[in-house]
């Protein structure tokens, strides 16, 4: 049944699909089920929408667009995305917040952008497989390949004696690894570390290359300042090349009314914002103040800090990751997205300054606080002892080390936890990023027309006025990133007045923008930020009879679409 769903395991492909159909199911009224395209190797990427259709149809109303698992291991993520919508469909008419989300609003909810790559992330041990275009084997075509190469069911790592090694045994436990001090001698024996694998093509007995594999980083696909693969690991052979990453440009180019947007990644722990290519003085203040304000909310909720992507989460800042969708959609449409990356095993393990980014050598101290939590809290599961090899090609090795996919990629599923702390890591980790998503929905513009009145000025002459509002907290342009790239399109007021004679004001006109709670911070004050109108009011000269209908529409593709009708004194 959909409301016992069991969110302490992960997904594969066939138990996703037979949820989120079950879930569709039971709530026609709120759920409708899509498929958006499909996969390099055919399966389906589903959508959700979301609303309460009795309250309009969802294209009427701002929408707020979540996706998931765009990177093939990323497993949690899915797990987030159909938690949300469980909780949205299961919660309608318990919890107010949700209720008017639903009433208001719509949701499109993708949970799985590459369910090639997750099927081959949850049911064969490889790390790097991409979109899933290149099978196990294939991501790698010369050099060092990733290989389970003594059957155990993980890939880990090699450790091979060499005296020009990089690393050394720790002293305080013989299971992990240390880096070696630049001027360090005599303290050995030392190795070398190289991820479990054989090697593939011609080799001299000596050297070998690691082959970057051919793994197809969707979210190097978009169009926003995509580089070729030599410039841009991952990017593809041009922009939306890759059919899923099309398939969710095309969708998001199909609702103009997406007011806001979610995208899951792990691992890390942090809400990631623009920018992705330069520091935050290139961005508009107002925009970078929004998402300031916006992203305190997502602290409070999860304890992730908020880091712009460009200045906090680039290794390199002349080579800034580009080609991305929260790139796409904040630099090119002016959409306020956030990027989280979910989980961070360091801070779970007890570490009091966890890396924001996730590769590095850590300190022996790190190290050993970690192998306590995997003893502790997942009964020495997340770490293989390390066990003598004869390798085929370089002899004698010993395989073993952290395993990668339920320790540091993903929270530990329910059946790998041996503690009821870890048991809660996965339902934490969903149901606190679900409550910040849905408060960053709830900032959306949304317009009403709170006042239709009409007065009778003569026996066939009626002023008709309306007052139409933008009762949400964003603005209806969203950005001004938006305005200054044209894509915030206005405000439109139309009038029917069937039998009615128009005298003055246009039955069709364009009120511009109206703001919204976002630029009062503070009681007025001359010093701050000067308030623009929130709402606007439009007047039209009738000859009618009395008892004539007239409707008046407003809408604005961020903000929705209301209607009201008079009858004519």
């Amino acid at each position: 049944m959909p409301n016992t769903i069991d969110f302490g395991e992960y997904f594969d492909y066939q138990t996703l699909c037979s949820h989120l159909q079950g879930l569709a199911d039971a709530h026609p009224a709120l759920a409708s089920l899509e498929v958006i395209g499909q996969s390099w190797r055919g399966r389906a990427i589903h959508c959700m929408t979301l609303t309460n259709t009795a309250t309009g149809a969802h294209t009427d109303k701002p929408a707020f667009y979540i996706d998931a698992g765009i990177h093939a291991e990323e497993v949690a993520t899915t797990q987030t995305a159909v938690y949300t919508i469980w909780y949205l469909l299961t919660n309608y008419g318990i919890d107010a917040d949700v209720s008017w989300l639903l009433d208001n609003l719509a949701f499109y909810i993708i949970p799985r952008i590459n369910p090639d790559g997750a099927e081959i992330s949850l049911k064969t041990p490889y790390h790097w497989c991409g979109n899933g275009r290149y099978l196990p084997g294939e991501e790698q075509t010369r050099g060092l390949c990733q290989q389970d190469m003594n059957g155990d069911g993980f890939i880990t790592q090699m450790r091979i004696r060499d005296p020009a090694g990089e690393w050394r045994v720790s002293a305080e436990d013989p299971r992990l690894m240390i880096l070696r001090e630049a001027g360090e001698v005599g303290r050995g024996p030392y190795y070398r570390l190289y991820r479990e694998g054989e090697i593939c093509g011609d080799w001299d007995g000596v050297n070998f290359e690691i082959q970057k594999p051919r793994d197809g980083n969707l979210n190097r696909n978009f169009p926003a300042g995509w580089r070729p693969e030599f410039r841009q690991y991952g990017a593809g052979e041009a922009p939306l090349s890759e059919p899923e990453a099309r398939a969710i440009a095309d969708f998001i180019l199909d609702h103009p009314n997406i007011a806001g947007m979610q995208c899951y990644h792990t691992h890390g722990g942090l809400h990631l914002r623009p920018s992705l290519v330069a520091p935050d003085d290139s961005l508009p203040p107002a925009d970078l103040a929004l998402y300031k304000r916006i992203g305190e909310m997502g602290t409070a909720l999860t304890g992730y800090p908020v880091i712009s992507v460009y200045e906090e989460f680039t290794t390199d800042p002349d080579q800034p990751r580009v080609g991305s969708l929260m790139q796409w959609a904040y630099d090119e449409f002016g959409i306020i997205t956030f990027s989280t990356e979910l989980w961070n095993p360091e801070l779970a393990a007890g570490i009091q300054q966890p890396a924001k980014y996730q590769v590095r050598a850590r300190s022996s101290e790190d190290e050993m606080t970690l192998l306590a939590y995997n003893d502790e809290q997942l009964g020495g599961a997340g770490f293989i002892d390390w066990q003598p090899f004869e390798h085929p090609q370089l002899g004698r090795v010993e395989i073993g080390g952290w395993t990668h996919m339920y320790t540091f990629r993903n929270p530990p599923p329910r059946s790998l936890a041996t503690t009821e702390a870890a048991r809660n890591f996965l339902p934490e980790t969903l149901h606190s990023n679900c409550l910040f998503t849905l408060r960053h929905a709830m900032t959306a513009p949304l317009l009403n027309i709170r006042q239709l009145e009409a007065e009778r000025l003569a026996d066939d002459l009626v002023k008709l006025s309306a007052l139409v509002a933008n009762e949400g907290f964003l603005p209806t342009h969203l950005t001004q990133r938006a305005l200054a790239h044209g894509t915030a399109d206005t405000i439109e007021v139309a009038l029917e007045a069937a039998g009615c004679e128009l005298l003055m004001g246009s039955a069709r006109q364009s009120i511009g923008h109206l703001a919204g709670r976002d630029e009062r911070t503070a009681a007025w004050s001359p010093w701050l930020r000067q308030w623009s109108d929130t709402s606007a009011r439009i007047e039209w000269l009738l000859r009618a009879e009395p008892g004539a209908v007239v409707n008046v529409t407003a809408s604005s593709p961020k903000g929705g679409v209301q209607m009201r009708s008079l009858c004519l004194p």
